[in-house]
C-alpha cells in the first residue's frame, strides 16, 4: 500500500530566509558585471525582492492580507508615492512628459517599496532581525575584502566601491558595519570577541577611507557621537582617543599621499583638496538650479522621474564645468538631496508626508531608548536602529537615496517594530 508524500513549506520561515539572502545581497549590485561581464537589470537584490514579493502574495492568498497596527506611520511613506503617481497623471496632460523615465523609476523604486511593505507586514522576532543584520554585515565585510584585494593587486585606482555602484553608498554600508562592531563590543565581554570587534572596525575604517566619501565621514562622526552617549565612562575615554586620532589624521594628512595602491588615503586627499580650493561644490549649483525650476514650475511636482528629463532645460546656462559637460552629453545629475528630489518629482505634499513619517518613527525610537531596558539584545537593537536612522536622515541631505537598495534595507530594518 502506497501513500502519497506531501511537502509542507513554512511560508513565514521562507520569507525570513529570503530576507537574510536579500540583506546579504545588498553590496553585490555589480557582481555579475565585474566578475562575469553580464550586464543585466536582474541584480541579485532585485531577484530576491521579486521572490519575497511573490512568496508574500502566496502567503496572503492562503492566510489573507494581514496589516500590523503598530506600523501605522508607514502610511505617510506610502502616501509619498501615491501623491507622486497622482502628480504624474496630472503632469502628463499639462506638460511634456518622459514616459521612459516615469516607468523606469516607478518599477525600480516600486520594487523597494513593496519589499519594504512585506518586511513591515510580517512578524519578525528580535532574534531573527539580528540574524538578518548579521547577513547584511557579512555581505559588507566581503565587499570590503574585495576592495582590499583590488588595492593590493592595484587592479583599480582612485575611489573604490567594490561591487556597489557608488562610493557614497559603499561608505554608508561601511558605517553601518563599523557601528555594528563598535556597539557590539560594549555588550560582549569575551576576549576573543573583543579582539574581533577591534580588528574588523580598523580594517573597515581603512576601506572606508578608500571610498573617499565626505558625507560618509559626517555619518561616521554622528554614529561615534551617539555611541559615545550610550557608552560607559571607560568606553567614552577610548572613543575620545579613537575619534580624536581619526579627526586629526584626516584633517592634517599630507595632500601629497598617493591615492592608489595599498597605501591609498583617498578621503584624506579629498578633504585637503576641498579645504584648499575655492571652487564651489557641484551640489550647491544643482540645488540653486532646482529652486529656479520650482519658481518656474511650482512646488506641486514635475512627476516621477521628470527631474532627469528636465535637467538639460534648467541647467543649460550653468558655467560649472561638470554640469556643462553633462548637459552637452544630454545626460543628467542626481539632485544629491532626498528632500529636494521628493519636492521636484513628487511635490510638496509628498515632502510633508515623508517628513511626518520620519518624525513618527524617530519619536518611536526615542521612546524605546528612554524606556528602561534590561535585556542586552534589546538595548543593542534599539541603540543601533536609532543611530542608523539618524545617519540616514543626515545622509539624505547630500544624496538621493530613493533609488538605492542599501537605503531601503536600512530604512525598513530601523523603523520596524520588533
Amino acid at each position: 500500500m502506497y501513500s502519497n508524500g506531501q511537502i509542507k513549506i513554512d511560508i513565514d520561515k521562507t520569507l525570513y530566509i529570503l530576507f537574510c539572502l536579500y540583506a546579504f545581497s545588498m553590496p553585490f549590485e555589480l557582481v555579475l558585471e565585474k566578475l562575469f561581464y553580464i550586464d543585466t537589470i536582474l541584480k541579485p537584490f532585485r531577484v530576491f525582492s521579486l521572490l519575497i514579493i511573490g512568496t508574500y502574495v502566496i502567503r496572503s492568498l492562503r492566510k489573507g492580507l494581514q496589516l500590523r497596527t503598530d506600523e501605522r506611520a508607514d502610511l505617510f511613506l506610502y502616501l509619498v508615492f501615491i501623491f507622486g503617481i497622482i502628480v504624474s497623471c496630472v503632469q502628463v496632460m499639462l506638460n511634456s512628459f518622459n514616459a521612459k523615465f516615469f516607468y523606469s523609476d516607478l518599477f525600480l523604486i516600486g520594487l523597494h517599496v513593496l519589499t519594504f511593505f512585506v518586511y513591515k507586514s510580517i512578524h519578525i522576532s528580535k532574534s531573527q532581525a539580528l540574524q538578518i543584520l548579521h547577513w547584511f554585515i557579512m555581505g559588507i565585510v566581503i565587499n570590503a575584502l574585495y576592495i582590499f584585494i583590488n588595492l593590493a593587486l592595484q587592479i583599480n585606482w582612485g575611489r573604490q566601491s567594490g561591487f556597489i555602484d557608488n562610493p557614497n553608498y559603499a561608505s554608508l554600508g561601511l558605517v553601518a558595519a563599523m557601528l555594528y562592531f563598535l556597539l557590539r563590543s560594549g555588550f560582549d565581554n569575551k576576549l576573543f570577541l573583543q579582539v574581533i570587534y577591534f580588528i574588523l572596525p580598523v580594517f573597515l575604517m581603512y576601506i572606508f577611507i578608500v571610498t573617499g566619501s565626505r558625507t560618509g565621514l559626517i555619518m561616521f562622526v554622528i554614529s561615534l557621537f551617539f555611541l559615545f552617549l550610550f557608552s560607559s565612562l571607560r568606553r567614552k575615554f577610548s572613543l575620545l582617543l579613537v575619534g580624536g586620532f581619526m579627526m586629526f589624521y584626516l584633517t592634517t594628512g599630507s595632500s601629497n599621499i598617493s591615492t592608489t595602491g595599498i597605501g591609498s588615503l583617498v578621503l584624506v586627499n579629498r578633504i585637503n583638496k576641498k579645504m584648499n580650493e575655492e571652487k564651489q561644490d557641484v551640489r550647491f549649483v544643482i540645488w540653486r538650479g532646482m529652486f529656479k525650476m520650482f519658481e518656474d514650475r511650482g512646488y506641486w511636482g514635475l512627476g516621477i522621474g521628470q527631474f532627469k528629463s528636465n535637467f538639460s532645460k534648467y541647467y543649460a546656462d550653468e558655467s560649472n564645468t561638470l554640469i556643462l559637460e553633462i548637459v552637452n552629453r544630454g545626460y543628467f545629475l542626481s539632485p544629491h538631496n532626498d528632500y529636494l528630489a521628493i519636492l521636484a518629482d513628487y511635490g510638496l505634499v509628498s515632502l510633508l508626508s515623508y517628513s511626518i513619517f520620519l518624525f513618527f518613527v524617530m519619536r518611536k525610537l526615542i521612546r524605546r531608548l528612554l524606556h528602561p531596558i534590561d535585556n542586552n539584545k534589546d538595548r543593542f537593537l534599539y541603540q543601533y536602529t536609532f543611530i542608523i536612522l539618524s545617519c540616514l536622515i543626515v545622509f539624505g541631505m547630500t544624496a538621493e537615496n530613493f533609488p538605492h537598495q542599501l537605503f531601503w534595507f536600512l530604512l525598513m530594518f530601523t523603523t520596524k517594530s520588533y
